[in-house]
């Protein structure tokens, strides 16, 4: 790697067999907010990156070391996703298919349900949110009193007021 600076302007020459040029394209995005960007190739297998900082008081040497930092950095990142690719689109395959939906007619027909398995639903998944939280309904107060009451003698005549009720005959 070379570096030269004139003025504010650092200029650095990458050798394109050591870091990749989706790792100089994202370490150049990383400084954009900061410095004026300018990619050429340099000669056959080597890369120019160009920084200006946007501040007039901005340090280009120190600019020309995070910038190398993080070539070293999206370089990894780049390896990383090189060796991980796989794993990668079998996440985003299951998530895009998850997110289909439930499955087809063909797929349900696929599906292994035997007659022991067919209806079992040991959350109450299946049952309706009325069956579950349905409210009890109060019965009648007659009606309920009469069905649960047993079968006695005929009443007698009220008590007239202030005299004390006949003890019951014992049965």
């Amino acid at each position: 790697m070379d570096e030269a600076q004139t003025g504010g302007t650092v200029e650095l020459e990458l050798e394109e067999g050591l870091y990749p040029l989706e790792a100089v394209y994202g370490a150049a995005y990383v400084f954009i907010d900061r410095c004026y960007v300018h990619l050429d190739r340099a000669a056959p297998g080597r890369l120019r990156v160009r920084l200006r900082p946007k501040a007039p008081d901005a340090d280009g040497a120190a600019f020309a070391g995070e910038f190398e930092n993080e070539l070293l950095g999206q370089a990894w990142r780049v390896q990383i996703a090189q060796n991980h690719r796989a794993l990668f689109e079998a996440i985003a395959s299951r998530a895009v298919t998850g997110a289909a939906g439930p499955p087809g007619l063909d797929e349900l027909f696929d599906m292994d349900i035997g007659a022991d398995t067919a209806f079992e639903d040991p959350l109450g998944l299946a049952m309706s949110w009325e069956e579950k939280y349905k409210k009890k309904a109060p019965a009648e107060p007659a009606a309920a009193a009469a069905a649960e009451a047993p079968a006695e003698a005929p009443a007698e005549a009220p008590a007239e007021p202030g005299s004390t009720p006949a003890p019951e005959a014992e049965k």
